[in-house]
């Protein structure tokens, strides 16, 4: 009976090894469960970030007739005309970003006179809608504001008078401001 009972009782240690080692092997599948879990949780920001696609512009839904010239814009942007003395001058808005306007043959002279400096920051010679133009990003000058970044785009269709200058400081959505820019239209004249 002896022997039965050690038998047994082998058969019961083996039982409770062979039960422990699964307890242990469960253990250890909750634990990677869990670090996968958080390791999951912790990425999903990073993963919904990835999501929003930084690229994404806004729609230009609106077409604004400036004189001379449109822009597309965004619904929420607006116009609205300075006094100048030699040029048409204005401002394009909307309550976060000021593109200004300065349209005329003294606005910038010619776009050979556009060059870059030590200020540049980026520089791109390019066409708009058929047009020759020049998208500049630059550091401002302390003298010419208190602002950090100047960025323009000089267009110049080749008549006079077919000169455009647009620009804004500091912007805080630069891609729409580029795609606004990059919707400048000069006007057919009417004579």
């Amino acid at each position: 009976m002896s022997g039965v009972f050690f038998e047994d009782s082998n058969y019961c240690h083996n039982s409770y090894a062979t039960l422990g080692h699964k307890k242990n092997l469960l253990i250890k599948d909750v634990m990677k469960y869990r670090l996968l879990k958080i390791i999951c949780i912790l990425m999903l920001p990073i993963f919904l970030n990835c999501s929003k696609s930084d690229d994404s512009v806004p729609e230009l839904t609106q077409e604004l007739l400036i004189s001379s010239f449109s822009v597309r814009t965004p619904d929420n942007w607006e116009w609205e005309q300075d006094q100048g003395i030699d040029t048409f001058i204005g401002r394009i808005y909307n309550g976060e970003d000021t593109i200004f306007f300065d349209q005329g043959y003294l606005s910038f002279g010619y776009l050979e006179d556009v060059d870059e400096s030590d200020r540049t920051i980026s520089f791109q010679r390019t066409t708009i809608n058929g047009v020759p133009a020049i998208i500049e990003k630059a550091k401002t000058s302390d003298e010419e504001i208190s602002r950090d970044i100047r960025l323009s785009v000089y267009l110049d269709e080749g008549e006079a008078g077919r000169q455009n200058r647009l620009y804004t400081y500091d912007p805080i959505d630069e891609k729409a401001i580029l795609a606004i820019y990059r919707s400048h239209k000069f006007l057919a004249r009417v004579d």
